[in-house]
């Protein structure tokens, strides 16, 4: 290790504390010694990039390095900081990151997680270690888990038939072909400002990855672009640009790319503590008032909210478009929910295409997340 990593003894550990985060991520690649010293480090900083950084190598490959992640994790204050970082975790695709939370919450305590440890009970419930952990938090936190899991597995969300707020929460697809699109400058522009090293085909990657996966950017996006509807004024204020171009074709796909871009972190697809986490940095970057939350039940009063939206997360399942043709859908799938109806049968729209999207026809997990403006935003 140089001579830039030497840095004062804390709690025993040479800790290069004053280290830049990026020359900490390039000691990630050197030997296990200077592995654990630089996570060590990334833990003392205590913010949402080193978090990144630690939360991408409970992923990693070799096993020694991936159980200094989540030691390093446990023990260090980036714990301290912030409620949001076992929010996220809990909601994870890995089981292995689900016990780490479940361990973090049931060690050092925490704030009001009662939703997200309700949705890892019902995804993990196959799993005893990590059924027992959640029944660990519910008995000390003295909830009645059985009832709300009852609650959240079998309540239907209804809309009220004269409730058409969200027929109108639609929003075209914004990408198509992205060599022949007009706007391709435009695009690369807006790719340059967050990279400027990268070249043409780079940009190019971009765009692709995004097509393929980014419908819960889409859906964040369909919400946005319906609260500024009849304020383009104030769109233009915020974001920098105006909500539509001299054609008066909605800039929808402009914004996608700019939270795209600022926001990703480079693994493919994107879970809801993930959405949550991104919302929050791109909502505060612009100074909006918002927030985003998950629900467990849900009614008409809450869902014919004005300036509240709900997406809808699904996994395995079918949907029918306009002429009744099935599309079936094996990975999870963001889309904005438009409707419900009294059986449960959801109207749904997914890069501005509507669907419906039957009960029957839903054999995965389904998750809602719920979306809120404030009406004071300026």
């Amino acid at each position: 290790m140089s001579e830039f990593y030497k840095a004062p003894i804390i709690n025993g550990v040479e800790v290069p504390y004053d280290a830049s985060i990026k020359e900490l991520e390039k000691g990630l690649n050197g030997a296990m010694k200077d592995y654990v010293v630089c996570l060590r480090a990334l833990a003392w900083k205590g913010n949402w990039k080193s978090f990144h950084i630690l939360k991408n190598e409970l992923r990693n490959k070799d096993y020694y390095r991936r159980r200094a992640a989540l030691e390093n994790i446990s023990y260090h204050r980036l714990w301290n900081t912030s409620i949001d970082l076992v929010r996220e975790l809990l909601l994870d695709y890995s089981e292995y990151i689900v016990k780490l939370a479940l361990r973090l919450l049931n060690t050092y305590g925490g704030g009001d997680v009662t939703n997200e440890v309700v949705i890892a009970y019902d995804f993990w419930k196959e799993n005893e270690e990590i059924r027992t952990a959640c029944m660990q938090y519910f008995e000390r936190e003295q909830i009645d888990y059985h009832n709300l899991v009852w609650e959240y597995t079998n309540k239907k969300q209804e809309l009220l038939d004269q409730d058409d707020f969200y027929k109108e929460c639609s929003q075209e697809k914004p990408i198509g072909n992205w060599d022949e699109n007009e706007k391709m400058s435009e695009y690369l522009s807006v790719i340059h400002n967050y990279f400027p090293e990268y070249s043409l085909e780079d940009a190019r990657l971009v765009l692709y990855e995004l097509s393929e996966e980014g419908c819960g950017y889409a859906a964040i996006t369909a919400t946005l672009m319906h609260f500024f509807h009849y304020n383009s004024y104030h769109f233009m204020n915020t974001f920098g640009f105006p909500m539509y171009d001299q054609k008066g074709q909605s800039n929808a796909d402009l914004l996608l790319l700019h939270f795209y871009c600022m926001t990703d972190e480079g693994n493919y697809g994107m879970t809801i503590g993930q959405m949550m986490s991104r919302f929050r940095r791109f909502v505060k970057e612009y100074h909006l008032k918002a927030k985003m939350d998950i629900l467990l039940n849900a009614d008409s009063k809450q869902l014919g909210k004005k300036d509240t939206y709900i997406i809808v997360m699904a996994k395995k399942f079918i949907l029918l478009d306009e002429r009744r043709k099935k599309i079936y859908v094996d990975e999870w799938h963001y889309m904005n929910l438009r409707d419900i109806d009294k059986d449960g049968n959801m109207m749904v729209s997914s890069w501005g295409k509507s669907y419906i999207l039957r009960k029957a026809d839903i054999a995965g997990k389904m998750y809602f997340v719920r979306v809120q403006y404030a009406l004071n935003v300026y």
